[in-house]
C-alpha cells in the first residue's frame, strides 16, 4: 500500500485535478454568505492589514495565524476577494493531495481516489462549509496545516517501521534526504504548532497525534520514547508559547484570554449552548439514537454487500465448472436464502433511512466515533500482537493508529453529532473519510473467508464510495448554480449570493455609498460586516459578530461608548435569526440595551430588502436590513 507515487499515479491525480475544475467552474464566486461570518474573515485581516492589533483593537476567538496571513496576502496584493479566494483553492488544493497521499498510504490507488473524491465533494465543495470562502480561514487553515503535519508523522513511521513486504516499498523521499525519523517529528511538530494558531481544537488533535507517534515508534523503549516525544514536543510549544507570549506581553492576559475565549475561559452561556448543539450533547439521547441508526444502516450494508458479493461468486464458479453439471440442492438453498437476506437487508437499510431521527438526512458519518473506536481496539490488537512477536510492527500498523488518534480527537468537537453537513464538520472529516473508506473496504472485506468473495466485496465498497462522490459532484454544481444566482459586484471582488441576500446587500452597499463616505464609521449588526468591506467603510466596534454571547452588559456599554466617540453615521440591523445560539432577535431576545440606546440617538432611515415594505420589523420572516442613520441632534 506505501509505494511510492510513479507514473502509475498520474491518471488518477488527473482525475482528481479534473474534478475539482469541475467543481470550480460551476461554483465560481458562489462560496461565500456575505451575511453569515464571511464579514469577519474580510475585515480582521484588512483591519490588521492597517494597523489594528488583533484581540485588543480586534476581538478574535480562534489563533492569529490565519487573520495574519491573510493580512500579509492583502499587503502584498490588496484587499480583494480574488485574494481570498485564490488563498481558499491552493489550500483547498493542498488538502485534497495530502488526502490522496495519505490514503495511498494504506489503501490501493482506486480506494485513494474515492476516499479524496469523497473528501473534495463532502468538504471541499459542500456549500455550508467550503473551502474557497469558509465560514472561517482558521478553521481551513488548521485542517491544511494538520494533514501536512500528519504527513510528516507517516514519513516518520516510514524511516523506522518496515513494511509488511518489504523495505523496497520505502518512501524516495524518506531514502535519500531524511534518513532520521527525528527530523520528521521536529517538522511534524513545527506545524502542530502553527495548527493550534489556526484553531485551538484543531490543533490539540494534531499535538496529541504527534504525542501518540512518539510513544508507539519506540515502544516499549521508555527512554527513546521520550527523545522521539521530547523532539516532537518542543518546537510546537516554542512556536505557541513564543506567539501567545507576545500577545499576552502586548495586551495582556485577561484581554487574550478571558475576552476573546481563545483558551476556553469565562466562555458565555450563550456559545456553551451553540458548543453542546454542534457536538449533540444538547440531547444527547436523540444524538445516541441518531448514530445507532446510521451504525445499523452500515451494517445492513456491509451484509448487503457480502451477499451480492457471495453471489457474484457463486455465479462465477457456475460458469469455471461444466454446464452439465447442475447446482446441488443445498447450494440451491443457499442461494434463496441469500435472496431473501439481500431484501431483508435493503428493507431494513430504506426503513431506518426514513424513521424519525435515525433518518438519513444527517449523513454516513454519524457513526464515525463508534467505527473508529472498533477499528482502533482492531489495530490495537494487532499493533501489540506485533510487537510481542518480533519486537516491532509494521509501517502499515503504525500508520493506521496515527489515523484512527488524529481522526477520532478531531470529531472531538461533533463527537455526538458527526454531520457530512454543517459548516464545521468539513475541516474535521477528511482523515475521518479515508478511514471510513479503509474500514469498509479492507477491515470489514477482510473478515471474509473465501479471498474471491473479499475481493468483490472490497470492489463494490469502492464503486458506491466512489459513485457517491460522483453523484454529489454533479448534485452540488446544480445546487449552486440554481440557489446562488444573485451577483453581488464590488470594487474588491464579485460574489454570488442567494436572491433574496444579493438584493437586501445590493441595495444596503448603494444605501451606504449615498448617505455617507469613506471617512464615515459605518456598523452592522449582529452580522454584515462584509458590508464594511465592500464599500470601504470602518466598523467602529472590536466585534466583527455581535450574535448572542459576544456582548454581556459591559460589552454594550463599550460598544455604545464606541459608537458615541467614533459618532458612527450609519447603523445597519441585519434581520438575522440566531436559534442556534438560543436568543433569536437582535435587540428583543439578547442586546436589549444597546437596541434602545440606537432607537433613541438614530432614526429609521430605510428598509434594505426584496420586498419593498418599510413596515416590516427584526424577527418577521424574510430577510433584510434595517438602515438608521443618526439624529442630527445626536452629532
Amino acid at each position: 500500500m506505501t509505494t511510492p507515487t510513479n507514473k502509475r499515479e498520474i491518471p488518477y491525480l488527473l482525475f482528481i485535478v479534473a474534478s475539482f475544475v469541475f467543481g470550480l467552474t460551476f461554483s465560481w464566486q458562489r462560496w461565500g454568505n456575505p451575511l453569515v461570518d464571511c464579514g469577519r474573515e474580510m475585515n480582521q485581516p484588512l483591519r490588521i492589514a492597517e494597523g489594528q492589533m488583533l484581540y485588543s483593537d480586534i476581538r478574535h476567538i480562534y489563533g492569529p495565524f490565519s487573520p495574519y496571513l491573510n493580512a500579509l496576502l492583502f499587503k502584498i496584493f490588496s484587499p480583494s476577494l480574488n485574494v481570498l479566494y485564490t488563498s481558499g483553492i491552493i489550500t483547498a488544493l493542498i488538502i485534497i493531495f495530502l488526502s490522496y497521499w495519505l490514503s495511498r498510504q494504506i489503501m490501493s490507488r482506486i480506494a485513494a481516489l474515492a476516499s479524496t473524491l469523497a473528501i473534495m465533494w463532502l468538504c471541499g465543495f459542500k456549500q455550508a462549509g467550503n473551502y474557497f470562502l469558509p465560514y472561517s480561514y482558521g478553521a481551513l487553515h488548521a485542517c491544511a496545516l494538520g494533514l501536512i503535519s500528519l504527513f510528516f508523522l507517516v514519513n516518520a513511521v516510514k524511516t523506522t517501521a518496515p513494511t509488511k513486504e518489504s523495505e523496497k516499498h520505502q518512501s524516495i523521499l524518506t531514502r535519500r534526504f531524511f534518513s532520521n525519523h527525528l527530523v520528521w517529528l521536529f517538522l511534524a511538530g513545527v506545524f502542530a504548532g502553527f495548527t493550534l494558531l489556526a484553531k485551538t481544537e484543531m490543533g490539540i488533535a494534531a499535538v496529541a497525534t504527534g504525542i501518540i507517534a512518539g510513544g508507539i515508534l519506540n515502544y516499549p523503549n521508555l527512554n527513546k520514547s521520550l527523545k522521539s516525544i521530547a523532539c516532537f514536543f518542543f518546537p510546537a510549544l516554542l512556536i505557541i508559547s513564543g506567539v501567545y507570549g507576545f500577545f499576552i506581553a502586548q495586551v495582556g492576559w485577561q484581554v487574550v484570554s478571558n475576552e476573546n475565549f481563545i483558551f476556553f475561559q469565562h466562555v458565555p452561556p450563550e456559545l456553551v449552548y451553540f458548543n453542546r448543539r454542534m457536538s449533540g450533547l444538547d440531547k444527547p439521547l436523540d444524538s445516541i439514537i441518531s448514530i445507532i441508526g446510521s451504525l445499523l444502516r452500515l451494517a445492513f450494508l456491509a451484509v448487503a454487500i457480502v451477499i451480492v458479493s457471495q453471489l457474484i461468486t457463486y455465479k462465477k464458479d457456475k460458469q469455471s465448472a461444466s454446464a452439465n453439471i447442475p447446482l446441488a440442492d443445498a447450494g440451491q438453498v443457499q442461494i434463496i436464502y441469500l435472496w431473501g437476506l439481500l431484501f431483508l437487508s435493503i428493507t431494513v437499510i430504506f426503513t431506518l433511512s426514513f424513521t424519525g431521527i435515525m433518518q438519513w438526512d444527517n449523513g454516513p458519518y454519524l457513526a464515525m466515533p463508534i467505527l473508529l473506536i472498533g477499528s482502533m481496539v482492531i489495530i490495537i490488537k494487532g499493533y501489540l500482537k506485533e510487537i510481542s512477536a518480533r519486537g516491532f510492527a509494521h509501517q502499515h500498523t503504525l500508520i493506521v493508529i496515527l489515523f484512527s488518534g488524529y481522526a477520532l480527537i478531531s470529531l472531538s468537537r461533533v463527537i455526538l453529532r458527526v454531520r457530512s453537513g454543517g459548516a464545521y464538520s468539513s475541516y474535521l472529516l477528511p482523515v475521518s473519510v479515508i478511514l471510513f473508506t479503509y474500514i469498509l473496504a479492507y477491515q470489514l472485506p477482510g473478515l471474509i473467508k473465501n479471498p474471491k468473495t473479499r475481493i468483490i466485496a472490497r470492489n463494490i465498497t469502492i464503486a458506491l464510495i466512489l459513485s457517491d462522490a460522483i453523484l454529489t459532484s454533479f448534485l452540488l454544481a446544480y445546487r449552486y448554480r440554481q440557489k446562488n444566482t444573485y451577483p453581488i459586484i464590488t470594487e474588491r471582488g464579485t460574489i454570488v449570493a442567494v436572491n433574496d441576500l444579493g438584493i437586501a446587500f445590493d441595495k444596503a452597499i448603494e444605501y451606504i455609498n449615498r448617505e455617507s463616505d469613506e471617512n464615515d464609521y459605518v456598523a452592522v449588526m449582529p452580522e454584515g460586516t462584509s458590508l464594511n468591506f465592500f464599500t470601504r467603510r470602518a466598523n467602529p466596534l472590536r466585534e466583527e459578530i455581535t450574535t448572542p454571547g459576544f456582548l454581556d452588559a459591559e460589552g454594550e456599554e463599550r460598544t455604545i461608548k464606541r459608537l458615541a466617540e467614533t459618532q458612527t453615521k450609519l447603523i445597519l440591523i441585519a434581520n438575522r435569526a440566531t436559534s442556534e445560539f438560543g436568543p433569536i432577535r437582535f435587540g428583543r431576545d439578547y442586546n436589549q440595551r444597546l437596541m434602545q440606546w440606537i432607537k433613541d440617538h438614530y432614526e429609521e432611515s430605510e428598509v434594505l430588502g426584496p420586498v419593498d415594505n418599510q413596515d416590516l420589523q427584526i424577527g418577521d420572516p424574510i430577510f433584510f436590513l434595517k438602515a438608521y442613520r443618526r439624529k442630527t441632534s445626536s452629532m
